[in-house]
């Protein structure tokens, strides 16, 4: 088997550790235990090649191979687990409450070494550590003899004693126990500590330490230069949880059931919905909406790397790499291969010349033979403790969106030297790297490598609280998360009067759009048709004046008006016009889809930016749906806002977000398939889509406006 870290816990659970040592305060018990679950949950979270076995100190229960062979020693020791993969039922055995048992803490360390010996034979450990969790109230029965022969072994052995809980190098504890203690620590090389350093220790979640594999290849230099090199990743990318596994809920007990799976089953299915053999089939790729064939035959055409690489292009002056044309999901530190010392030096001197010289190397690397080619920039790197080439990616020309701004370089926008003093000190005083004062261990506030992703340990505290709480809520971030959004309070402090002073060399002034006015204008015809007849009206006065007519004052009697009957909804007045159908015994079914036709011509051809009409008329539509069935308004509402998002249009997405207009619920009508849960779908339409690669962008004229005034 691999080798394996292994871990035992000793948890004392005696009844020496029951009682609180202050008022108001968790007893050792508690504090022990919650210790022990945060280790327990690190190390699963961690997915590491750990095993944890756990022993109970002070049990009322006395189970464990070293008091089988000695009857009556080794009393109140048991063995809770057994070596295994650290679980979420590891945490839910632990003991709620104390025992009335004291245990003796130095048979403890002997039943563990003893274990690691004699219990176990299939496992070869990296690491064997045994974490001792007593407060040292209780005195152990020894000699200093067999503690010496004990602490001999240890050492021989190669275990490491970790004492957690109280400050062993204290005088408060009894001296003889507390000296015992402070040699297993010491002679094992373990470590000390108390649960509040631990608990802050084990505050955020770490990835398992992993040994940096090298990828090994000649630097290519020319036709005739190859350096041994050796890469290593220094940062990457990655996501939180690599591989999800998905399984089918119990609905009897509501977990994920044992006895039931996902079964995956690939088929081949042609145009008809006939199945069709693997072998009759032929490999294909999209081009645009033809599926374009390629067989075995064609595979001899396509494009080909070569073989593995990185090979060096040239120079370029490092100004011209500049911060948007790196690319990439990480960085990676070049070195001179080991135990090649030539090569080394060679790697030394090539760094140690770009430095001086302020030049940065382009290549070309293969990653394995006939992989997608990648060029990369590498940079000198000179450290007080190795000199190395940084490797990143570069961007090809058509992953670069090149934004066109207009000219500042104007005599209206200079600013004058105080105003760029003011800047500078602002900068100054929100350094990052003298954030903190001396009461903290590091000046530097987000080192670089070192940061923790706030939503990547929210992510990590969900699913630990989802095992241990299966039917409760999700709980919101914690205070040490959102604890990393905020400003250093010392830098907040020191920039305060910097800011103060800006906000009085520089006055804004808020910048209206003004929205231009379109001269073809699309008008109704429903409001046209008013000003047609009036000026039908004049021509037919002027024609009688011409003619002759006298102009005598002519008194024009009222027509009688006889009622308007409403046959369609028209854009003039689309609830009112519902209204009146309805009023003529019309259904949803016939109103329906002639109201969203209307909704949908009052936003695509409008012009003003004025959307109260559409949205009056959305929620009116709605209205009426949750009183019915509200199928036919989701499909609806579902095409529609995808066919705005794709359209220029997409503004009046922000529009319905305004007003609240969604979808309709089961809360609200029985009828309806969307849940309050799946309303997170529902914000999936409100993404923009980037524009299309290596498009040249131009800023809108109200922008341009902007920068004149």
């Amino acid at each position: 088997m691999a080798q394996t870290q292994g871990t035992i816990i000793i948890l004392d659970i005696g009844r020496n550790v029951s009682a609180p040592e202050e008022k108001n305060q968790k007893s050792f018990f508690v504090s022990a235990r919650d210790c022990t679950s945060k280790i327990i949950e690190r190390k699963i979270l961690s997915e590491g090649k750990n095993v944890i076995a756990i022993f109970l100190l002070g049990s009322k229960k006395t189970l464990n191979n070293m008091a089988e062979q000695y009857d009556g020693a080794f009393k109140y020791i048991e063995m809770l687990t057994e070596f295994q993969t650290p679980t979420w039922q590891m945490i839910r055995n632990l003991p709620e409450k104390p025992s009335e048992k004291k245990g003796d803490w130095f048979d403890a360390l002997l039943v563990a070494a003893d274990f690691y010996k004699n219990g176990v034979s299939f496992i070869k450990f990296s690491s064997k550590k045994i974490i001792l969790m007593t407060n040292f109230k209780k005195i152990p029965h020894f000699d200093r003899d067999s503690a010496e022969e004990a602490i001999k072994g240890f050492k021989e052995e190669g275990y490491e004693v970790d004492i957690l809980g109280p400050d062993i190098y204290s005088d408060e504890h009894d001296k003889e126990s507390i000296q015992l203690a402070r040699q297993f620590v010491e002679s094992t090389d373990g470590a000390t500590a108390t649960f509040e350093h631990t608990m802050q220790y084990l505050l955020f979640h770490r990835k398992r330490a992993i040994k940096a594999m090298p990828w090994n290849v000649d630097l290519s230099i020319g036709p005739n230069i190859k350096i041994p090199v050796s890469a290593y990743i220094r940062l990457k990318v990655e996501p939180v949880v690599k591989k999800w596994e998905k399984g089918v809920k119990d609905p009897m007990v509501n977990t994920t059931s044992t006895s039931e799976a996902l079964v995956k089953i690939r088929e081949f299915i042609n145009p008809d919905n006939q199945k069709v053999e693997h072998t009759d089939t032929i490999a294909g790729y999209h081009y645009g909406q033809k599926i374009v064939p390629f067989s075995e035959c064609d595979k001899d055409m396509l494009y080909k790397s070569g073989e593995k690489c990185l090979s060096l292009y040239g120079f370029t002056n490092a100004n011209n790499i500049q911060w948007q044309n790196l690319n990439g999901d990480g960085l990676q530190y070049v070195f001179g291969r080991k135990g090649d010392k030539k090569a080394q030096e060679a790697i030394k001197c090539l760094v140690v010349c770009l430095h001086e010289l302020n030049l940065v190397g382009i290549v070309r690397k293969v990653h394995n033979n006939n992989n997608a080619p990648k060029m990369f920039a590498l940079l000198p790197v000179i450290d007080t403790k190795f000199v190395c080439l940084s490797m990143i990616a570069l961007n090809y020309k058509e992953d670069i969106k090149q934004m066109s701004f207009p000219s500042t370089n104007l005599k209206k926008y200079q600013c004058t030297d105080e105003q760029v003093n003011a800047f500078v000190d602002l900068i100054k005083a929100m350094d990052l790297t003298k954030a903190y004062d001396d009461t903290f261990d590091d000046a530097e506030a987000f080192p670089i490598a070192e940061c923790y992703s706030p939503s990547a340990q929210y992510v990590l505290d969900c699913i630990a609280f989802r095992a241990m709480n299966p039917d409760k809520p999700l709980p919101k971030p914690r205070r040490e998360i959102m604890d990393l959004f905020e400003i250093p309070p010392m830098l907040a402090k020191n920039a305060k009067e910097p800011i103060n002073k800006i906000k009085t060399l520089f006055t804004l002034n808020k910048v209206e759009s003004k929205p231009k006015s379109n001269k073809n204008i699309g008008m109704d015809m429903d409001l046209l048709q008013p000003l047609i007849d009036m000026q039908s009206g004049l021509d037919q006065n002027v024609k009688t004046k011409d003619a002759g007519v006298s102009d005598i004052p002519k008194i024009r009697m009222p027509a009688p008006q006889t009622p308007i009957t409403v046959k369609t909804i028209s854009t003039a007045d689309p609830v009112g016009n519902y209204k009146a159908l309805k009023n003529q015994n019309k259904t949803l079914l016939e109103l329906g889809p002639e109201m969203t036709k209307v909704i949908e011509n009052l936003i695509i051809y409008n012009i003003d930016g004025n959307y109260t009409k559409a949205v009056d008329a959305m929620k009116y539509l709605r209205n009426e749906y949750v009183q019915d069935d509200p199928t036919n308004y989701n499909s609806w509402l579902q095409k529609f806002k995808s066919e705005l998002l794709e359209s220029d249009k997409n503004i009046f997405l922000s529009v319905i977000m305004e007003n609240k207009i969604s979808f309709i619920l089961k809360e609200e009508n029985e009828l309806s398939t969307y849940d309050t849960e799946d309303s997170h779908e529902e914000s999936q339409l409100y993404e923009n889509d980037t524009l299309p690669q290596s498009a040249e962008l131009t800023i809108a004229s109200e922008v341009q406006n902007m920068f004149d005034d």
